[in-house]
């Protein structure tokens, strides 16, 4: 905003050919070095199991691809899922939103178990208070455990 009370948008960030802030240094190396911002990918182990992977940053503009993807797996009768979050770097509140509501729409029965260990969205977890609401586990066997019927504990 100008000292007039007039409002200028962003001008065109030529390095990301999008409207906004430009980049700082590290996002603009992690773009030309070919790090996954955001991906997804989901396997089916059997019948019942599904296990869907999330890597790079869960935000606003990927919220709704998660959303898909777990609605794609929940439809399809999957009633053991593994929510792979181990090389997820940054969650945001739009997220989680779509986390809470998965859990919410899961059938009598199903479980889900979420396999984290990167602090810094492990601290997201945590001060929403969902790391209680969430089965949560530090690896992907404890997690597949859990959400096979295991008596594993939860971290």
């Amino acid at each position: 905003m100008r000292a007039n009370g007039t409002f200028t948008p962003d001008t065109k960030d030529s390095s990301s050919g999008r409207l906004g802030r430009p980049r700082r240094p590290e996002e603009q190396a992690a773009a030309d070095n070919g790090k996954v911002t955001f991906a997804i990918s989901q396997r089916e182990l059997d019948a019942k199991t599904s296990v869907l992977s999330v890597e790079g940053e869960l935000d606003l503009a990927a919220a709704p691809k998660l959303k898909w993807a777990l609605a794609d797996v929940l439809d399809a009768g999957c009633t053991q899922l593994v929510l792979d979050l181990s090389l997820l770097t940054f969650i945001d509140s739009t997220a989680l939103g779509v986390l809470v509501g998965a859990h919410r729409s899961m059938s009598a029965g199903a479980r889900m178990g979420i396999a984290c260990s990167h602090p810094d969205v492990l601290n997201i977890f945590e001060l929403t208070g969902l790391d209680s609401t969430f089965d949560m586990f530090s690896t992907f066997d404890d997690a597949l455990a859990y959400a096979r019927g295991g008596a594993v504990a939860a971290d």
